[in-house]
């Protein structure tokens, strides 16, 4: 019985002790921070953390922001925004959950995580500045980086032998944090955008470090001496651009009217001398404004006809082109190769005497 006693008497001691070592460590500590004169906030002070984003979909990031216990009282959430290495201020306008007119209210002790939709691509690799805007206090700002995906052109090559292809090589680099789908290719070009068919045929899956090469069905010569871009797409939200210039290698150089014989026209042609190739010249259309495709009805000399590298070659077209005195047409030289040159030429005006005249002829 003693002993018990003297057992519970020493475990209330023990008790007391620590009891009275807490008390003397939270004097220490206050007086140390007494000592430095710290203070309570006297307005809210909200911490951002938990940023955390998909490298598989980079068209959003959430942030988790917390409302501290020692804050003295609650605060809004009035917006998000994002800093970017080029000192642009992006406001993150589709949020989840909403942040409603008001602002989106945050008791003290709380916290609060929210999905931005926000297209980062652009920056992949990069650090950003999270910056979260509150009513009546300090608002908080967080650097994170975001994951790197690096898919780009390598090369292009227009083909010489085809007019109506490129070859493209694509790379997804060693530096990427995950693997891509190749899923499109398109070019821009005379501010048209077009799909692009391409063997082999997309989607095609790429890994890290490595490359593919696709051979692309798009007639590059429509668009001699033009600057054109390759864009490519992938499923993920990534793209990969690339600028070209087209080389001026078959062109017209003339398109001869003459108002005194209407019943021909003369087209003059030339390959140039930095063209890789012969090619064999196999037909010459006009086509009206309204569309419809017409042809000579006799042409000299005879096609097909090649014409060498740096040479050029006239000929003479049957067409009665009174009817369309006035009216612009298109004129298109095509080649076995595939190479096509256009020219747009306003007719030559005739009097409704001449034009008759001629039509009668």
């Amino acid at each position: 019985m003693i002993l018990n006693v003297n057992k519970m008497l020493f475990a209330a001691f023990l008790v007391a002790a620590f009891v009275f070592g807490a008390f003397l460590s939270y004097l220490w500590v206050v007086g140390y921070y007494v000592s430095l004169e710290l203070k309570i906030p006297e307005k809210p002070v909200i911490s951002l953390y938990n940023f955390t984003v998909s490298a598989q979909d980079p068209t959003f990031f959430n942030i988790t922001i917390l409302n501290p216990s020692f804050s003295p009282r609650e605060t809004d959430i009035l917006g998000i925004k994002v800093l970017t290495g080029d000192n642009i201020i992006h406001r993150v306008t589709s949020i989840t959950p909403t942040i409603p007119v008001g602002g989106y209210r945050l008791h003290v002790g709380s916290s609060e995580t929210f999905k931005c939709l926000w297209k980062w691509v652009n920056y992949t690799g990069q650090s950003i500045n999270i910056i979260v805007l509150v009513e009546d206090g300090s608002g908080g700002t967080l650097t994170a980086k975001l994951p790197l995906v690096e898919v780009e052109i390598t090369s292009l090559t227009l083909d010489p032998e085809h007019g109506d292809r490129f070859n493209l090589t694509i790379r997804n680099s060693q530096r990427s944090t995950i693997g891509v789908d190749l899923e499109s290719i398109k070019v821009i070009a005379g501010g048209i955008s077009s799909s692009v068919k391409t063997y082999p045929s997309l989607p095609i899956r790429l890994e890290p470090s490595n490359s593919t090469g696709l051979l692309c069905e798009w007639n590059w010569t429509d668009h001699q001496g033009e600057i054109i871009k390759v864009i490519v797409n992938t499923s993920q939200g990534y793209i990969s651009e690339w600028i070209q210039n087209v080389p001026n290698l078959f062109s017209i150089r003339e398109i001869g009217f003459n108002p005194d014989d209407p019943t021909y026209l003369n087209i003059t042609v030339a390959n140039s001398e930095n063209s890789p190739i012969t090619l064999n010249i196999t037909t010459i259309t006009i086509t009206l404004k309204n569309g419809t495709i017409l042809a000579p009805t006799n042409i000299t000399p005879n096609l097909p006809y090649v014409i060498n590298i740096n040479s050029t070659a006239t000929f003479s077209c049957k067409w009665n082109w009174s009817a369309y005195s006035g009216e612009e047409v298109t004129i298109t030289v095509s080649t076995e190769q595939n190479y096509r040159a256009k020219s747009t030429y306003r007719i030559p005006q005739l009097t409704m005497e001449e034009s008759a005249e001629r039509s009668y002829e």
